[in-house]
Formats: structure tokens, C-alpha cells, sequence
């Protein structure tokens, strides 16, 4: 894996229409299950189709990086050849460097040497990008500007820092860790925000409901330095269970499309099967074409 782009490079495209003022796309965590969203963000980047604004947490807020770049296919290229090594993901890695997910190695080598962002396109492209972290101090989420992201991605990575998977990460004097803790589905900020027409991107099927954490005591212990951190993990399945709530309402006052898996998604966030993941990433793509015929027939464009 040394030497310049492994592959041939996907040279970023700027959309050629944007969805109206007040059109939001709002995206859920998930990690690798985040590779269904890459899949229907593929359907968006085909149909040349950007959103004004975009709000995402973990994995969403970090494979949108691809979509706002314009480069189809990048990440089911990342998931091709890169998801299977262990510097990807693995308990190897959680031994060797406190994190199952190699960092270093998803926003340095892999986007830097063999799958590259197109950051010029990315940085032209005109849409806001919210990207949300958990405060581990405040035990507040916080949220970074599509200004804030540069080539080291470290507000990507802070959104993508998965409670007891990885160290705590710091960014703009912050110590930080997964924005999904209590804005898994970051829909309240988005209405807050002014936005009146949403396009949500889940990773879960319909009828999931999040159940409370098992583990309190563990995680008290663990973030003992941290109390609203544990303070946050107790409410988890509270804010999401309410934030799904307000989707599906939404969804049914026509203000809203949800795009989400049909069948149940394995639990697990560090699935490491190709096959599955690639199965996954192109039933995001198609069901991605559908939702966005709804959403412009909705918004009549």
C-alpha cells in the first residue's frame, strides 16, 4: 500500500442543482453500518442533486465527506479494499492503540495515498455541514462548521470517537467523543436550525427502538473523569427514541422522507464481512434513487 493512489483516482464533481432554501439532509451514526448512507449518498451524487444543509454525526458526518466532495463510488471503494485490513478495524487495534478504529489509518493513509478526498471540490462545493461531537466535559453535543474540517479531519474523527472503541479526542481545546451519544439522529437541531422539509438517512430498520445501557456502573467507572459523559450515556436511549419519534412524525405531516434499511442491520458497528457490507452499500443506493424521487416530488422540483 505504498506509492500514490493504490486506484485510479475519483476526481471530485461540483452537484449541478441544489434542493430549495430550507431543505435539510440529516444524517445517523452507525459505524460501518454508516455504509448503507455512503450508498444512497452515491444515488444523490448520480442525480447531481446537493442539499443547502447538512447535519450528520459519526460515520454519516464522516462518509458525507464523499458526497459534498462529488465523488461517486470513492467509498465503496474504501469498503472494497480497505474495510477488511485490520489497520481499519480490529481488536488488534484497540490493543495496540486504545481504538478499534484505526484513525491513522481511515483519514491519513487511506485518504491520503489510495482513495483520496477531493478537498478543492469539497471546499467549493456550496452547502453547510454540521458536524456534531459529544462535549466530554459539558456532556453537551457541539457542532463544527464545514469550515472546521481540513485535511487532518480531526472534527470528522471526534464525531467517529465511539465511547470505551476509542480515546477520547481532542479538537479545539475540546475533549470529545461521538456525537451519535445523544444526537444519534440530529433532527431537533435541524428543525431548530429553521429547516421545514428534511431528508433523514438512517441505519436502522423500521420498529427499532434503543434500549437503556447495561453498563452504567462500568461506564462511570471507566469515564470517571468525565461524569456527564456517563450522564449522557444514561439519557442515550432517551434523546434517540425521541428523536426517531419526531422523524416518523414528521414523516407522516409530509415535512419529512426517511430513507432506511428494509431488513434489520447487524448490531454489531465494526462488521468486518465485504460481501454484507457491499450488499448493504448498494441497497443504500437503491433505495437512495427512490427516496430522493420522493423527497423532489414533495417539494415539486
Amino acid at each position: 500500500m505504498d506509492g500514490a493512489y493504490t486506484f485510479t483516482p475519483i476526481h471530485g464533481k461540483l452537484p449541478e442543482r441544489y434542493m430549495p432554501e430550507g431543505t435539510a439532509l440529516v444524517l445517523e451514526g452507525g459505524g460501518t453500518r454508516g455504509f448503507y448512507s455512503a450508498g444512497v449518498f452515491d444515488a444523490f451524487v448520480e442525480a447531481g442533486i446537493m442539499f443547502p444543509y447538512i447535519i450528520g454525526v459519526s460515520a454519516g458526518a464522516a462518509n458525507v465527506l464523499s458526497y459534498i466532495s462529488g465523488q461517486l463510488g470513492r467509498t465503496r471503494q474504501v469498503v472494497e479494499h480497505y474495510v477488511g485490513d485490520h489497520r481499519y478495524v480490529s481488536i488488534r487495534n484497540l490493543l495496540l492503540h486504545r481504538s478499534m478504529f484505526g484513525f491513522g489509518f481511515i483519514f491519513g493513509e487511506v485518504l491520503r495515498k489510495h482513495v483520496y478526498i477531493d478537498m478543492d471540490t469539497f471546499r467549493k462545493c456550496d452547502t453547510r455541514l454540521l458536524t456534531g461531537a459529544l462535549d466530554c466535559e459539558t456532556g453537551k453535543t457541539v457542532w463544527f462548521e464545514k469550515e472546521d474540517i481540513d485535511e487532518d479531519f480531526k472534527a470528522s474523527i471526534a464525531s467517529c470517537s465511539v465511547p470505551f472503541m476509542t480515546r477520547i479526542a481532542e479538537f479545539r481545546g475540546k475533549k470529545l467523543l461521538d456525537g451519535g451519544v445523544l444526537d444519534s439522529i440530529p433532527i431537533e437541531r435541524s428543525v431548530a436550525d429553521g429547516n421545514k422539509f428534511h431528508v433523514i438517512v438512517l441505519t436502522r430498520n423500521a420498529g427499532y427502538v434503543k434500549q437503556p445501557s447495561s453498563h452504567l456502573g462500568f461506564v462511570r467507572a471507566f469515564y470517571r473523569k468525565y461524569p456527564k459523559v456517563a450522564e449522557a450515556m444514561r439519557e442515550r436511549h432517551i434523546a434517540y427514541n425521541r428523536q426517531l419519534a419526531l422523524c416518523e412524525q414528521l414523516a407522516r405531516e409530509g415535512k419529512a422522507i426517511i430513507i432506511r434499511p428494509q431488513q434489520p442491520v447487524s448490531d454489531s458497528r465494526t462488521e468486518r464481512d465485504i460481501p454484507k457490507l457491499l450488499a448493504l452499500y448498494d441497497e443504500g443506493t437503491a433505495e437512495g434513487r427512490v427516496g430522493l424521487l420522493a423527497a423532489r416530488a414533495a417539494l415539486g422540483v
